[in-house]
């Protein structure tokens, strides 16, 4: 089946990783995660960092913990309610006594840094170019969902976070509780993944598993969406009931929301849209499509914007998946491809890659699939820039030649459909 074919690519890419043992241990965050062992003779690492934003709002972030009576979490016991970490970034009208961010929670940070081997403060010591718990600005704001890949952390795209929401945007992250990699609950509760059921999903065969983790994730977003609806209508669903940002309430305008996700969160982004209408417009970054999204389509905006991996090559589609979904796009749509990128140039690692010295630690042709040999600063740049254009565009109406034909501004940039 196509779907098979797809699963065999795609877990030939992370066998590409596994096999290497090298991502995996010299990396913040794996948008598909991989378990390793250390990398002898490590280049010595610094923070990981995170370009400034560049629109002009100060940027704010706060996180809330969301509890699902509805449903029991099928990915833990089996018997207790599903809880999520729901992370926010949003335009600051005064950072003033807010301090900075720290890349993650102390405990994600430090199980991070433990269970890949990375030398102290890569990411215990990063900070980010948000404030927390900054009061909102005042205007109401489009909403922007994010989604990561397979068995990956909800900070994974801060660089794109944040700049949304510099330029008006809040954006609401979440990740897969008992699938991502850590998640820390108040008063310092971490939750680690299911070792086991990450391994699963590199099985090419484990088509079940796959589905049933984007169904899991596709009612995470719903449930977001709803408390999201809650909170604009002045409740507060945190579990713990901590005070909001000041002005969330009055900021969501809940009538523009958009949605994107790397890897498996841009398969979980379509799937999304086919189920919920009120995500109005998706962007998938370099991911796979599975659910019945991939024969359904879709009638709203939906950007495909993925590396070389996916690109038509000497035996065709790489991602077969693209081969059924695409033609079934009957919205606006557009396959841009990232030229001389590799899979995880979507994420925060790219930013990091040779100054870990990825480049020097990692296979040739497995640097050439997770990142490609375009420059660490430049690919965020680009990818930051389309992100922002079509949701400015499809949620704010304002003018986005850049995703109309190619750019002088950015000859990476390849249309593909």
């Amino acid at each position: 089946m196509l779907i098979d074919n797809a699963r065999k690519t795609l877990a030939a890419l992370a066998a590409v990783t596994l096999t290497t043992a090298t991502l995996a241990t010299a990396t913040p965050s794996t948008a598909d995660h991989a378990h390793g062992t250390a990398v002898s003779g490590q280049k010595a690492t610094a923070p990981l960092y995170l370009p400034p934003p560049t629109g002009p709002h100060q940027v704010g972030t706060a996180s809330l913990h969301l509890v699902d009576a509805s449903r029991t979490d099928l990915l833990g016991d089996g018997k207790r309610p599903r809880e999520l970490i729901v992370q926010l970034w949003y335009p600051a009208q005064d950072t003033t006594g807010h301090p900075v961010a720290p890349y993650m929670p102390p405990g994600e940070a430090a199980q991070l840094e433990a269970d890949h081997h990375l030398p102290p403060g890569a990411i215990t010591a990063a900070t980010t170019n948000s404030h927390i718990d900054a009061p909102v600005a005042g205007a109401r704001h489009p909403v922007v969902l994010f989604y990561p890949g397979w068995c990956s952390d909800r900070t994974d795209t801060t660089f794109i976070d944040e700049e949304l929401a510099s330029r008006g945007f809040v954006v609401v992250a979440t990740a897969s509780t008992h699938e991502a990699a850590e998640v820390e609950f108040p008063r310092g509760r971490l939750v680690k993944d299911d070792a086991a059921l990450c391994a699963r999903g590199s099985d090419q065969d484990n088509d079940r598993l796959w589905n049933r983790l984007q169904a899991i994730r596709v009612r995470d977003t719903t449930f977001v969406l709803d408390q999201l609806s809650r909170i604009s209508h002045g409740a507060n669903p945190d579990a713990e009931h901590r005070p909001l940002p000041a002005g969330l309430a009055r900021s969501l305008d809940l009538h523009r929301i958009g949605m994107f996700g790397h890897s498996l969160g841009g398969s979980t982004t379509a799937e999304a849209m086919h189920e919920d209408k009120r995500v109005r417009a998706g962007i998938d970054l370099d991911g796979l499509v599975i659910g019945p999204v991939q024969r359904a389509g879709l009638r709203r905006p939906f950007l495909v914007f993925g590396s070389g991996w996916h690109a038509p090559g000497d035996g065709g589609d790489q991602d077969p998946t693209w081969s059924v979904f695409l033609p079934r796009l009957r919205g606006w749509r557009h396959w841009l491809r990232l030229d001389g990128s590799g899979h995880y140039r979507f994420t925060d690692l790219a930013v990091n890659a040779r100054a870990w010295g990825l480049d020097e630690q990692l296979p040739a042709e497995a640097w050439r699939l997770d990142f490609g040999d375009i420059d660490d600063h430049r690919a965020p740049t680009v990818v930051r820039a389309y992100t922002a254009a079509f949701f400015e565009r499809f949620l704010t109406h304002q003018s986005a030649p850049i995703l109309d034909h190619p750019s002088p501004a950015y000859p990476e940039i390849e249309f593909m459909l």
